[in-house]
């Protein structure tokens, strides 16, 4: 934390930048924060602070389920909104992640419903692997349906964080997913949305349900 004097903090689903070395009053601030980032000079913090400025990290569930369903009965040709998430249990001894996404999409003036799960194997896989999985398999479903517009709902902070460039891509794990994820951008039109897990929004739930049986059938 060297260095750093300003910083990016999402505090109550609120990001704003702050300032002072890391120190109790910084520290403070970070601890029940959604997420935060240090940076050396407020330049480099306002241009990160505005890659946050697209994203829906609407955290209400009465009203995420309200704008889902606003979408649903407003879904063009072409469009599709999907829930995407992943599994992983400790204690069982697999060296797996299930994966699973659900939602719906309008093609030739028919909605019809969107959905898989699977799961990741090999040592050392995680929720992580889960989670990319899962929503590179989705935009990818899209793509081959011929579609052009995904409206992509996740619980994984960092997914959207990695794609909006936010968060830096340091392990292999996420430069992966944010190569392979900005190759489908370049196909697909993705927008990322927030959505708090586990709060009965239908479509959350059903990918939930999805992730923990691709993880059962590892």
């Amino acid at each position: 934390m060297a260095g750093k004097n300003f910083w990016v903090i999402c505090i109550d689903y609120q990001p704003k930048i702050y300032e002072g070395a890391w120190g109790k009053n910084i520290q403070d601030k970070t601890k029940g924060s959604q997420f935060y980032r240090g940076f050396t000079n407020r330049i480099d913090a306002e241009v990160a602070l505005n890659k946050l400025r697209d994203l829906d990290i609407e955290h209400v569930p009465a009203k995420v389920r309200q704008n889902v369903e606003e979408k649903e009965n407003n879904l063009q040709n072409g469009q599709v909104i999907v829930f995407t998430d992943g599994s992983f249990k400790n204690g069982t001894g697999k060296q797996a992640a299930g994966w699973g996404y659900y939602g719906k999409y309008k093609k030739n003036d028919e909605i019809n419903p969107l959905e898989d799960h699977g799961n990741v194997k090999g040592k050392g896989a995680k929720q992580v692997n889960g989670e990319i999985t899962a929503a590179l398999n989705a935009v990818q479903a899209a793509i081959d349906l011929g579609l052009q517009k995904v409206d992509l709902y996740c619980d994984f902070w960092n997914l959207m964080l990695w794609d909006c460039g936010f968060y830096e891509s340091k392990k292999e794990v996420s430069k992966d997913f944010v190569k392979q994820m900005k190759d489908l951008e370049s196909q697909i039109e993705v927008h990322f949305h927030w959505s708090p897990g586990h709060t009965g929004i239908p479509y959350n739930e059903k990918a939930d349900e999805l992730a923990k049986r691709g993880f059962d059938e590892a």
